[in-house]
């Protein structure tokens, strides 16, 4: 068990990815502390946006080997109206929050010798998406306080990463697969072809909050079937079949 003896602390703990993460973490030796606004096992109930109630969740727990920043929101909307609470809310709970908790978790980890703080992203912290301005926004905020963070804590022991995952199916998403057509769809801009689940997140975030990535520090790491990484200016089986199906030629 990777994280024996480790205590964790993890926002967004109620449901979707955090929960994910608590039962693995969990599963692998953790004594793991989760933090959310919704009621749920083994969750303190606060607000990231208040770094008050962040403070007093980190001292209700004590001791933070482990911190993973799972709590988010997402907004679609046109830019053009696109409500300033909206674009508030959005902001304090995936960046400052992020923050907030980063601040506090450090403070303990410094005092410890150490520790290891995954920030869960997106996929859209690495490129832009259309009709998510604040999404996007606070996403890529958190790569950049990432890397960051990681250069400045160093020094104490504490490694700060990043996961960015593309589309996984939680309940967040789950509208989406009401058209049968969209996951077959998918292969269109995901090369692996299919929808990611919350235990490929979980798994990675196992990884980099455990010693088995311990030269890893900074890094975001995308979740995504290689959708990031695979962006053709041609999508879909008749573009391959025009690069593969016609003859090359050279200048």
């Amino acid at each position: 068990m990777v994280l024996q003896g480790k205590v964790a602390f993890v926002t967004g703990a109620a449901r979707g990815i955090g929960r994910e993460i608590v039962e693995l973490f969990e599963r692998e030796g953790a004594r793991v502390a989760g933090f959310d606004r919704s009621p749920g096992d083994g969750v303190i109930q606060g607000d990231v946006r208040d770094p008050e109630e962040v403070e007093r969740a980190m001292a209700e727990v004590g001791r933070v080997d482990v911190l993973v920043n799972s709590a988010g929101v997402r907004e679609i909307g046109d830019v053009y109206t696109l409500p300033a609470e909206e674009w508030e809310h959005t902001i304090a709970v995936n960046l400052s929050g992020t923050f907030y908790c980063c601040q506090s978790a450090a403070r303990r980890m410094r005092e410890n010798g150490g520790g290891s703080i995954v920030n869960i992203s997106s996929v859209t912290g690495l490129m832009g998406i259309s009709s998510r301005p604040a999404y996007v926004a606070s996403k890529h905020g958190i790569v950049g306080l990432t890397k960051a963070l990681a250069g400045d804590l160093a020094r104490d022991g504490i490694r700060v990463n990043a996961i960015c995952p593309g589309l996984i199916r939680t309940a967040l998403t789950e509208r989406y697969f009401e058209d049968d057509s969209f996951e077959r769809e998918l292969g269109i801009f995901v090369p692996q072809g299919r929808v990611g689940t919350k235990a490929e997140v979980a798994q990675a975030a196992l990884w980099l909050a455990s010693e088995l990535s311990s030269y890893v520090n900074g890094v975001s790491l995308a979740v995504d079937g290689g959708w990031a990484a695979e962006k053709s200016f041609t999508t879909g089986l008749s573009a391959e079949s025009r690069f593969l199906g016609g003859s090359s030629t050279t200048d």
